[in-house]
């Protein structure tokens, strides 16, 4: 499509996505690594061993007693054999993007903490729906997880005024979030502004299309498992309480999605949201190292989690 064919609306946030920062050198080199299937455990320790900050939250992540190593672990290249590669992607690629924004966080008008805390969280509940659904690289449900919102941060920093219209139009209605968006920023939303701003970090194409489609996951005609999973896991996490993502309508789910993935179904063949709380809620519990290490305050999820939803998953 040529520029003569947007709205001028469209022209002004595809300027504005390309002012923001790129990802960290790190971060964008150790995705390429790592999506190499010739990449030695060497070869990225050489490359993480630059940054002194993700040197020590991996060692602290590889040393905590989520994964049960029998002896301290003081070298780089030890930890990433105890990580594996699919952690390091998460974690590295985790840090980066919230270290880019939390330079920025004081401009946001909500909660930047809690904003990622509903992201992690997503993050690894699409981990989890992908590992149940025997998705090829559950990793990818994880990136694609935490990074789902991405967009809100663009519109929160870059279209203040548009944002706050957004804002008022939400509570009055209960509308989800991207269906107003539609309507304020001329069929343009935060879905469609973080694929873009994924592909501008030269994201794999199916982590964009995840992003991209993470509401509406029945429109993508070739690989609609991946937005998908996100649409489950965003439903989930929302129900749940976790963070908050900005948006305040009542948590809802694209019915499509029951045809597109295979889920735990209740007696009226919904999604049966009492045993993936249950089982989130395992996971979120025995993921708390990893909130502590990459959320931007260092604090771990919130106790409101814990006892409402225990359970055999």
């Amino acid at each position: 499509m040529t520029d003569t064919l947007l709205p001028e609306r469209i022209k002004n946030i595809t300027q504005h996505i390309f002012q923001l920062p790129t990802l960290p050198t790190t971060g964008a080199k150790l995705i390429e690594l790592i999506d190499n299937p010739e990449t030695s455990a060497t070869e990225l320790s050489q490359l993480i061993a630059s940054d002194q900050v993700l040197v020590a939250q991996i060692l602290k992540l590889a040393n905590s007693s989520y994964y049960g190593f029998p002896r301290q672990i003081n070298t780089l290249t030890l930890a990433i054999v105890v990580l594996g590669f699919d952690t390091l992607k998460n974690l590295g690629l985790s840090i980066s993007v919230i270290d880019r924004f939390s330079k920025l966080s004081e401009e946001l008008s909500f909660d930047f903490s809690l904003f990622w805390e509903h992201a992690i969280a997503c993050g690894i509940a699409s981990k989890m729906i992908a590992r149940e659904n025997k998705y090829r690289v559950s990793g990818e449900g994880f990136v694609t997880g935490l990074l789902h919102d991405i967009g809100k941060l663009v519109v929160n920093l870059y279209f203040r005024k548009e944002f706050e219209k957004i804002f008022w139009l939400m509570l009055e209605s209960n509308e989800p979030m991207y269906k107003v968006e539609l309507r304020v920023l001329e069929n343009v939303n935060h879905a469609d502004i973080g694929a873009w701003l994924a592909e501008k970090w030269n994201l794999p194409p199916k982590l964009v299309e995840g992003i991209r489609y993470h509401h509406n996951p029945a429109k993508v005609c070739q690989n609609p498992q991946l937005p998908a999973i996100v649409h489950v896991a965003d439903y989930l996490v929302k129900s749940l309480g976790v963070g908050f993502s900005g948006d305040f309508s009542t948590p809802q789910y694209d019915v499509q999605v029951l045809d597109l993935l295979q889920l735990e179904k209740d007696e009226q063949g919904n999604i049966n949201l009492g045993y993936y709380l249950q089982c989130l809620t395992e996971e979120l519990e025995k993921a708390q190292i990893f909130f502590h290490v990459i959320s931007p305050k260092e604090k771990v999820l919130t106790q409101k989690l814990s006892q409402n939803h225990k359970g055999a998953c």
